[in-house]
């Protein structure tokens, strides 16, 4: 457990100082659009680890117009976890930095056609 940590410690402080490089990926049929930075993605074994971000096509009930997620993504069975939340006030993750979430969410199951799956299996194939 403590290499995991130290290793999501090690590549969330070098991705903490990098210039973004979104790439759209797909958007939901409400409109929120998501995009991945391609400078986050890391694998390591049959893992990988990316932000994500989504941008809202309108504020959600909490004021939020974008949040960028770093996520870890099983590439076998595509289960995911979320790592660290931020929320913003501004679209494409910009302004006032809303609410910070540290706690490392339960692994989630992956169903095929999800934006989950999808943004995951372009993170895997990267």
């Amino acid at each position: 457990m403590k290499k995991i940590i130290f290793i999501i410690l090690l590549l969330f402080s070098n991705n903490a100082f990098a210039d973004y490089n979104w790439k759209k990926v797909v958007q939901n049929t409400n409109g929120h659009v998501y995009f991945i930075d391609l400078n986050s993605i890391k694998k390591f074994g049959d893992k990988v680890f990316y932000n994500r971000l989504r941008d809202y096509i309108r504020p959600d009930k909490f004021g939020h117009l974008s949040s960028i997620i770093y996520i870890e993504h099983n590439c076998i069975n595509f289960d995911h976890r979320y790592l660290k939340d931020l929320y913003f006030d501004q679209p494409m993750g910009n302004g006032e930095i809303k609410i910070v979430n540290n706690d490392i969410s339960e692994w989630n199951e992956t169903r095929k056609g999800t934006v989950s799956r999808i943004v995951g299996e372009f993170a895997c194939n990267y």
